[in-house]
């Protein structure tokens, strides 16, 4: 063998050793900040992917988790089961934490064989699912009353004749609640679900007899003598008797904090009361009325006539109250009608109008926030928008200010949650845009948040404030558009009711593309020190998605449209002291202005001292002499000003105090 033969086979031995040590480098610090090839958790692939893309993955992957039904069956009856109900959640933040951390073996030869095996080894990850077991129980308690013929009974009142009676609680069968739990974990913790059956036992009521027999005398005291209502205008009066007030009361049990039971009286039980007197209560005048009923979404023609109009559902709680009072009477409600000028021949000539589209979205209750909803809700509230005219949310409701009780609260200005009069109106203005979205009705003018936020649906959303961004629409019908809108304490809703001949629209949402990280911003902060930092707003990425629109009407005609946003990377927000914050973007930090811990002097010699405070920037001063009576002491500094620890500005002078020896004196009291 030759000489150059030798050197080729050496040649070629190194390569095959030192190219694979060259790419796994390589592939390290390129995918620094990614998760390692081949780790899946619940089979999603997470390789290669950032943190933030991981755990946008997760959350596809929770939000199909959430939208598989799962099966049970309790006492041979079968319930599905939709997961959103129990409140079912995914820790991707833990998942995508402990994906990081995967073939991130210590050491050289360790994390080359580890990122070897990458290429053929797969790691699987568990995925924790989680569930509210609140919302879970009172799942359980629905099923209970469906599927078992005697379950446990909380109790009540029983009316019979005009007297009150105690129905005592009884225990029965009911589910068993801990397995029960553990059953509906295990069901939903993966995407394939079987029926699976859970267990029964017996249960006890809550409600004790003393509960019982505190709510049959409160029933006693409701139907113990007649009670009259009056009203003035018109005159009128109306007795109901014991016979009537005992018919009529019902007893229920609800769940607050626990149990309790609710006496009232029976709004459907009055009306056969009260239908008699109607020719006496319902007086002219009375204008024609479009009655719409939010929940059945159902709209009404009151033909016009001059009149008060009887409601039995404001009857039936002024009886109650009056049933209570000390008295038993109370004042005749009536809902008052207008004068005629919108007759029945004017809203029949408006076309059939009837429910068309609603949406409601939900917020957390008592928050600022809630109050400037429901602000805008009454007062858009009965909005009539004419064929072929825009309403504009902005101009109908007007600019939102104190006078009108409008409150401070947080609203996005500049990239920064601020509080602002009116904030968080843009909830009621993307529950809006979405009626108009499912309706059919044409988008005049709106804009998605710039910061995409999970309680709003992706892309169909839009924020509003004064004057502008704007929410505008036309009513591109032939029939007039009546808005309707409805909230409680948790959620919103906004009704549209009208005529679109009929088309129904579809929301198809694309997939996320074009993600973007956020950036970070520095705000001054003169009570931070340079050495200290605050974080005042942790940000988030932004991405960009299409949501199409797709409206089909009743003779096959169907229309698509194409909605695109981009949502901007929130920056994170840190405060720092002023000289750590560059005047312009990308601009060189020049730290030479800031603020100098001054070091603590105590023990050193001047020269070091000096030295030392000559590199910071600083100018050591001498001061006055310290007498102490130990000589090691002696030349070394023991007293400063500015104290150690303390931040000056560069320049400036630290004074600092020398020890001098002075000897102790002799036995004889005398200096030697």
């Amino acid at each position: 063998m030759t000489k150059d033969v030798r050197r080729w086979i050496l040649i070629g031995a190194a390569a095959i050793i030192v190219l694979p040590v060259l790419i796994y480098t390589f592939d390290t610090i390129r995918g620094s900040g990614e998760i390692a090839r081949n780790v899946t958790a619940a089979g999603v692939d997470l390789g290669g992917l950032g943190e933030e893309e991981a755990s946008e993955a997760l959350r596809v992957y929770e939000a199909e988790l959430a939208s598989q039904p799962a099966y049970f069956e309790v006492s041979g009856t079968e319930f599905l089961l939709d997961p959103r109900d129990v409140g079912l959640e995914v820790d991707e933040e833990a998942v995508v934490a402990e994906a990081m951390e995967q073939r991130r073996d210590k050491g050289f030869v360790a994390g080359f064989f580890s990122w070897f095996g990458s290429f053929g080894d797969q790691i699987e990850l568990d995925v924790p699912v989680t569930i509210d077991t609140v919302l879970l129980d009172d799942v359980l308690d629905s099923w209970e009353g469906e599927a078992i013929d005697s379950p446990a009974y909380e109790g009540g009142v029983i009316i019979r004749d005009t007297r009150a009676l105690p129905d005592y609680p009884r225990p029965g069968e009911g589910i068993d609640r801990d397995p029960a739990h553990e059953a509906v974990l295990a069901s939903v913790q993966g995407i394939d679900r079987e029926l699976v059956v859970l267990g029964t036992a017996q249960i006890q009521p809550e409600l004790t007899n003393a509960d019982i027999d505190e709510a049959t005398a409160e029933a006693a005291r409701l139907i113990d003598a007649p009670v009259t209502l009056r009203a003035e205008d018109p005159e009128f009066e109306v007795v109901f008797s014991r016979e009537d007030l005992a018919g009529a009361l019902i007893s229920d049990v609800r769940y607050e904090s626990g149990p309790l039971v609710l006496l009232e009286f029976d709004e459907q039980a009055l009306v056969p009361l009260l239908t008699p007197l109607r020719p006496e209560i319902e007086q002219p005048p009375r204008d024609a009325e479009l009655v719409i009923d939010e929940e059945a979404k159902e709209v009404t023609l009151i033909p016009s006539r001059h009149g008060t109009v009887l409601d039995t559902a404001l009857v039936t709680d002024a009886l109650l109250e009056a049933a209570a009072r000390s008295g038993n009477s109370g004042e005749f409600p009536y809902a008052q009608g207008a004068a005629p000028a919108f007759t029945t021949e004017d809203a029949q000539a408006l076309g059939d109008i009837g429910f068309v589209s609603e949406f409601t979205t939900s917020h957390p209750a008592g928050q600022r926030r809630v109050t400037n909803i429901h602000l805008m809700a009454d007062a858009v509230d009965g909005a009539i928008v004419e064929p072929g005219e825009e309403f504009s949310l902005n101009e109908f409701v007007g600019q939102r200010t104190t006078d009108k009780g409008y409150v401070p609260a947080p609203m996005i200005f500049n990239g920064e949650l601020v509080d602002d009069v009116g904030g968080g109106v843009s909830q009621f203005a993307t529950t809006f845009y979405n009626a108009i979205f499912y309706g059919c009705y044409e988008p005049i003018d709106h804009k998605p948040h710039s910061y995409y936020f999970s309680r709003y649906p992706e892309v169909n959303e839009a924020t509003i404030s004064w004057p502008s961004p704007h929410l505008i629409f036309r009513n591109n019908t032939d029939t007039m558009v009546i808005i309707k809108t409805n909230y409680t304490e948790t959620d919103i809703t906004v009704q549209f009711y009208g005529n679109n001949g009929g088309c129904v629209a579809e929301r198809q949402l694309g997939s996320r593309y074009a993600f973007t990280q956020p950036p970070e911003e520095f705000e001054a902060n003169e009570d931070l020190n340079p050495d200290e930092q605050k974080v005042t707003q942790n940000g988030w990425g932004g991405f960009s998605n299409t949501v199409k629109r797709v409206m089909t009407w009743p003779d096959g005609t169907v229309i698509e449209e194409d909605y695109q946003w981009t949502y901007q990377p929130a920056p994170k927000i840190i405060e720092v002291h002023p000289c750590l914050v560059p005047e312009e973007e990308g601009e060189e930090l020049d730290t030479s202005d800031c603020p100098v811990e001054v070091p603590a002097l105590a023990g050193w010699s001047v020269a070091d001292a000096r030295s030392a405070l000559e590199a910071l920037g600083l100018v050591l001063v001498e001061g006055t002499a310290v007498e102490v009576n130990d000589e090691a002491q002696s030349g070394l500094i023991v007293e400063q000003s500015p104290g150690g620890g303390e931040w000056i500005e560069p320049g400036s002078e630290v004074t600092v105090n020398v020890a001098v020896y002075v000897p102790p004196p002799d036995d004889s009291g005398e200096e030697t």
